[in-house]
């Protein structure tokens, strides 16, 4: 039996390392030529695979820009989770999860920001991806209203459901912004919405 699991997680290993050297090459030459430009044909001459690993991984050019938009989301909300909850200060955390996909957002260049944009922001991609990021997102923000409110550190007159709609709100705005603007300083305007977050929805820490 334990062969068995030795040879599975050897197989498995192996497709990953064929998925991960088809996305690398992948985004080198998106950002070289762009999306649109880049052939299927492009990918594998620059993986070094055969014909028949890519499709078995990928069925077609658009099943991977959206396993690369996916795998870009999951990131952003690896960090986002980190809410710094042990901390227990909601504007600390509030801070660390915004700015943080704020900062990786800045370092995405002009193509792959164009795929993000087509695929996770505008409209047209996945519509059950973008909704489990909704929904990822809103969840996070919705605990740290929640565990505030709990804590006494939340501002009274609004409810934690109401105040998480208007963080997300100010959120999606920004990322729409920062989709559809050249060089748009996604993580000066971030700081600017943590600031304003922080200061109208959480009691001052004591000093």
């Amino acid at each position: 039996m334990s062969d068995d699991n030795t040879e599975l997680n050897r197989i498995e290993r192996r497709k990953l390392e064929f998925r991960d050297r088809i996305t690398e090459a992948a985004l080198k030459l998106f950002e070289e030529n762009g999306v649109a430009e880049t052939s299927v044909a492009s990918i594998i001459k620059e993986a070094d695979i055969a014909h028949k690993t890519f499709f078995n991984h990928f069925p077609t050019k658009d099943h991977l820009l959206q396993h690369i938009a996916s795998t870009f989301s999951s990131n952003a909300y690896a960090i986002f989770r980190e809410d710094f909850k042990r901390e227990g200060d909601p504007r600390k955390r509030m801070e660390y999860c915004l700015l943080n996909v704020a900062k990786a957002l800045e370092k995405v260049n002009a193509h792959y920001k164009a795929l993000l944009n087509l695929y996770l922001i505008s409209g047209t991609g996945d519509r059950e991806m973008q909704r489990q990021q909704k929904e990822q997102f809103t969840g996070v923000i919705q605990q740290i209203m929640e565990d505030a409110q709990a804590a006494g550190t939340l501002r009274p007159g609004f409810s934690p459901a109401t105040l998480t709609e208007i963080v997300v709100g100010l959120s999606v705005a920004t990322l729409l912004s920062w989709s559809l603007e050249d060089d748009y300083p996604i993580v000066a305007k971030i700081r600017e919405r943590i600031r304003f977050i922080n200061d109208s929805m959480f009691v001052p820490p004591a000093h």
